[in-house]
């Protein structure tokens, strides 16, 4: 038993796309940023070697495609940091638990075989997928022969972000699972001071932000009108994916406290009738009537949810960033058909 323990232990490893972003200087926004110039750089130094006379169309789409490569790296490395800080963040209301160390050791870490494995499948799922839907007819898109300069960045940066957004997703769901089952461990809450559990918010809002920020991106892609019913499907996803990344990690803690809202209203309750009959009887209560009754409204306006409507609002504003992203993307469309014609 001991062993298969050790060797499951060993198996969590950090995955090596935060291995290189813990290793380079900068957080991920400006590693992200230098990532995407530095590929186009090579992108456009490349195409100018070779003479590409490809349609604006296939330039647009590599484009795009560079910046989706550069995000998807960097929303998953941020994801993973984000996730341990938030794990750091709740030492002082589950540091008591039963294996608390074990749980602080595998955040941001993930089995080695698990990732390859995601990312490959989705690969082969959505990319070869996609690739298929959005190729016009008769063209072949596996017929290499035929691929001018920017269709071959279009295969080869296809493999890598629907790689790293597979990884993305699945460490988002994965992780916000794993602090949603810490919180629900915690034995007692306050419910007077929930502001100890705003890492658990923030990890929500984050995760939230990440997933809506990739839809931004890729909704860069419906200048390209072949690639609008795609993209109808993955907004679908993305935005459901969004409010799950967002609720999933309050999960345990929401239990907890609906939980303790329910003991404090039945204690209010207990000690309501005698207060009751005694205020009746006209005796001196031991607590006062009007004491219980302020306190009973305030848990009764306690949510089970730990956050208030800002949060709410918030989120809301994020689902607005991809129209902005839309519209960013119609005007490089006219810029680039303005310098290219």
């Amino acid at each position: 038993m001991g062993r298969n323990t050790d060797s499951l232990a060993r198996s969590y490893t950090t995955p090596w796309t935060l291995r290189v972003y813990d290793a380079l200087p900068g957080n991920p926004a400006a590693i992200g940023i230098a990532f995407a110039i530095a590929l186009i750089i090579v992108f456009f130094v490349g195409r100018a070697i070779v003479g590409s006379a490809a349609d604006s169309g296939d330039l647009r789409v590599a484009i795009t495609q560079i910046l989706i490569t550069a995000y998807s790296a960097s929303a998953y490395a941020y994801l993973l940091m984000s996730a341990r800080r938030t794990t750091q963040d709740l030492l002082p209301v589950a540091q008591h638990l039963p294996g608390w160390q074990t749980v602080v050791d595998r955040a941001g870490k993930h089995p080695w075989w698990v990732l390859p494995v995601i990312g490959a499948a989705n690969y082969l799922l959505i990319g070869v997928t996609v690739t298929n839907a959005t190729t016009p007819d008769p063209v072949n898109p596996w017929l290499w022969q035929d691929w001018n300069y920017d269709v071959f960045w279009h295969r080869g940066t296809t493999v890598l972000f629907v790689w790293w957004i597979s990884c993305f997703c699945y460490v988002a769901v994965v992780e916000s699972v794993r602090l949603s089952r810490l919180s629900s461990a915690i034995d007692s809450i306050d419910l007077l001071n929930l502001q100890q559990y705003q890492p658990l918010i923030r990890q929500g809002l984050t995760n939230a932000l990440l997933v809506i920020g990739a839809v931004s991106i890729l909704s860069l892609f419906a200048v390209e009108a072949r690639y609008i019913p795609v993209l109808v499907g993955f907004w679908i996803a993305f935005v459901l994916l969004a409010w799950t990344s967002l609720m999933l990690p309050l999960r345990g803690i929401r239990r907890k406290i609906r939980v303790a809202r329910s003991e404090e209203l039945d204690w209010c309750r207990q000690r309501i009738m005698p207060s009751r009959d005694a205020l009746k009887a006209g005796d001196d209560p031991k607590q006062s009537f009007a004491e219980i009754m302020a306190y009973r409204a305030l848990i009764e306006d306690i949510r089970n949810w730990p956050f208030d409507s800002s949060t709410l609002i918030r989120f809301m504003l994020y689902l607005l960033i991809p129209l902005g992203s839309w519209l960013g993307g119609a005007l490089v469309e006219r810029g680039l058909d303005i310098v290219l014609s």
